[in-house]
């Protein structure tokens, strides 16, 4: 037995070698992953927060006056005076654009007296938080009717949030689609608006989305119309040159939107 006591030993310290050398492995793919999640995680958060930011015809659009009162806090609401609105719209904006942008448009419609409220969006990006406009419509009990709509990814989660709420009653999309058909047989009114100068959105998607929209709803062509005007951030990377300028295809947006609104009973 004496003999053997120094091969069981050695046995014993290869199979702790053995053990540390798989340890140290796993500590090693932990701590990869580990890596890998938080520069995914940084990465995401400098690529978010490179967004676009409001230009002066937005800025403009913040200011009160005698006709919409503007407020900035946790929404950005335009109210419209010397009339009780009673229907309401919910906004939420593009991927990577900041919330104020979009005042000019919403202001068109706060102007005819409706409720428009914009949702602000964590790192500007509507996917993480779809439901958003549950708390617009918990907190204007006045309103009874809800339309909710977005730009872009912002419409296509607007789309989402809409199929899960009862209290909605109409969808609008500017150069958007929703995922699935979800909205397809919900009885919801839907209406559809993009430009014909468009260089952002997937036409064959939205050409194709038509499938999974109820038969009637509304689509709007604007022509000459692109991607970035719906709002007021400069030009989006990739888009097209428009032929009209961008008031002018706010307020064709704006009018559509205000006419599908006043028809929703």
């Amino acid at each position: 037995m004496e003999l053997e006591r120094p091969l069981l030993y050695d046995e014993l310290k290869n199979e702790v070698f053995i053990e540390e050398d798989r340890k140290n492995k796993n500590n090693n793919l932990m701590k990869i992953i580990i890596g890998t999640i938080v520069i995914g995680i940084i990465g995401l958060f400098i690529w978010a927060n490179d967004s676009y930011k409001p230009q002066e015809l937005a800025k403009e659009a913040l200011i009160s006056d005698n006709t919409v009162e503007v407020k900035i806090d946790k929404f950005i609401s335009f109210t419209p005076k010397n009339i009780e609105a009673t229907k309401g719209f919910i906004f939420y904006p593009g991927a990577k654009v900041e919330p104020e942008s979009y005042a000019p448009l919403c202001r068109r419609i706060a102007e005819q007296g409706y409720e428009v409220v914009i949702v602000n969006m964590p790192m500007n990006l509507a996917i993480f938080s779809y439901n958003r406009g549950e708390k617009v419509i918990d907190e204007y009990s006045n309103i009874k009717k809800w339309v909710v709509g977005g730009h872009s990814l912002g419409g296509t989660m607007a789309a989402k949030f809409a199929s899960e709420n009862s209290a909605v009653d109409g969808v609008v999309l500017l150069s958007s689609y929703p995922i699935g058909d979800e909205l397809k047989s919900m009885g919801k009114e839907v209406l559809s608006i993009w430009g014909s100068k468009d260089g952002i959105v997937n036409f064959e998607k939205l050409i194709k989305s038509k499938e999974k929209l109820p038969e009637d709803t509304t689509y709007v062509e604007i022509e000459g119309a692109n991607h970035s005007q719906f709002g007021d951030y400069g030009e989006q990377r990739g888009d097209d040159t428009p032929i009209i300028n961008r008031e002018e295809q706010m307020d064709i947006a704006a009018k559509d939107i205000i006419k599908f609104m006043s028809a929703i009973k």
